[in-house]
Formats: C-alpha cells, structure tokens, sequence
C-alpha cells in the first residue's frame, strides 16, 4: 500500500509541476507472466532439467551402492550364527556403509547447491533483461510510470504492456542460446 500511495505521490507530483501540460503516461507490467512465459526462462528451465536429471543418475548411482552394501551386510549377518561374528567383521561393513552414506549426503548437498547457483544466475540473467527492456519501451514510448501489475489496484487493461515488453524480451534473449 506504501508503494501506491508514493507512486501516486509521483504521478500528482508531475503533475503539478508541468509547466507545458505534459501529458502523463502510465502502463503497467505482469511481471511474473513475462518472466514465466519468456523463452529466455522456458530454454533456462530445460537446461537445469537437464542438469537435475544428469546429477539424479549420479545420486541415484551412490544409491545403488548403498543398497548393495546393505544387502551385503544383512546377508552376512544371516549366514552367522547369532553372537559369532566378530566385532572387526561387522566394522567393516558398518564402515563402508557410513562412509557411502556421508558421501551421497555430500553429493545431494553439492548437486543442490550447485543447481541453486545456477537457477539464481539464470534469474538474475532474465531479470536484468527484463529491467532493461521496460526502460528502454518506457523511453521509446514516452511513458511518465510503468509500474508491476501487483502495485495496480485498478486499470483498464490498456495501459498493460506485458505483450510487448515479452516480444522484445524474447528477441533480447535470443541470442542467449
């Protein structure tokens, strides 16, 4: 509601102070829907897919293993007699388990980490370009305010220029690929 009521204050502000009776010119911008439906963001979302699914056959390698140490160990503890085996036998499997463990428990955290590094840079990437595209329609078409459609109470749907802001987003973002 603050920001309202202070773009409000900027639109009254100019205004009063226009001498020539400059004419106020205000659009807004679906923000969300022109990130999302950006193929900036779509070809983005394929390529983390594509890392997601190449670090998941990794994880689920070390799973296999796990699940094979397991078995290991359950089968050994079946085929001695109960209280024989010896403490080193059992360490030794116990060992190797937790060993595999901690290393899957790393890999998930590195492949997370990793994906969220690049999904942040990506979301920069598109925002930035985004930002930059509103400024640049806003100059060339001699807008006073564009402002996101979130901080729109009520608006004929002519002022909104998410349409045209996704058009030149898309040729910005072409020769990203």
């Amino acid at each position: 509601m603050i920001k309202w009521l202070m773009l409000l204050f900027i639109v009254l502000s100019l205004q009063g102070n226009s001498v020539d009776a400059e004419e106020v010119k205000i659009a807004y911008v679906d923000v969300p829907r022109a990130i999302a439906s950006s193929e900036a963001a779509k070809r983005a979302r394929e390529l983390m897919q594509k890392k997601l699914d190449s670090k998941q056959r990794e994880v689920d390698a070390v799973e296999e293993e796990i699940k094979l140490l397991k078995e290991e160990k359950l089968r050994e503890e079946k085929e001695q007699p109960e209280g024989t085996l010896k403490p080193e036998g059992r360490s030794e499997i116990a060992n190797a388990l937790s060993k595999k463990l901690r290393e899957y428990q790393r890999l998930v955290e590195e492949n997370q980490a990793a994906l969220d590094r690049e999904n942040g840079v990506w979301t920069k990437k598109v925002t930035d370009a985004l930002r930059q595209v509103i400024q640049e329609i806003g100059r060339e078409d001699g807008y006073t305010v564009i402002v996101g459609k979130g901080q729109v109470l009520y608006s004929t749907s002519s002022i909104d220029i998410t349409d045209k802001v996704l058009i030149r987003l898309n040729e910005t973002t072409r020769r990203w690929y």
